[in-house]
């Protein structure tokens, strides 16, 4: 797949899908979350109007920005779940399985105030499990995982 068909991808996902919308929803309105694409594209994901966007440009002031290889890309997309906890174990486990880079420019009190916790807490018990048999039981450890990604 080329880089431009997993940009094409990754828009429709997020700007189409129920989950995405319910994903963005506790994010503060000026956040923008940034993609890197195959180290080559760069795409900022935001709402605009309470809607999600995804954009072929660089995110602005991005606290999290996603480095994704095409094969996570169609890992995500053909995921039929429209629920918050699968598809933030999807990401987890494209992450674990090196398919996903993260990296976070932001601080951390951003990542504790602009809503990203909501995120977390809305994929519900099945991520929280999910992510505590990686060792990420609570909020002094989603910290220290901050502090690692940085």
């Amino acid at each position: 797949m080329s880089d431009q068909q997993a940009f094409d991808k990754l828009k429709d996902f997020f700007e189409n899908r129920a989950v995405c919308a319910k994903a963005a929803d506790p994010l503060s309105r000026d956040v923008e979350i940034g993609f890197v694409i195959s180290r080559k594209v760069t795409a900022a994901f935001f709402k605009d109007g309470g809607k999600p966007r995804f954009e072929m440009r660089p995110a602005k002031n991005p606290d999290v920005i996603f480095h994704i290889s095409p094969e996570a890309v169609d890992r995500l997309v053909n995921d039929p779940s429209e629920e918050i906890a699968d598809l933030g174990i999807n990401i987890a486990k494209s992450y674990l399985a090196g398919l996903v880079k993260i990296k976070v420019p932001g601080s951390v009190m951003a990542l504790l105030t602009r809503g990203y916790i909501g995120v977390i807490r809305a994929g519900g018990l099945s991520f929280g499990k999910f992510m505590a048999g990686h060792g990420i039981t609570g909020l002094s450890k989603i910290k220290e995982l901050i502090q690692k990604l940085r």
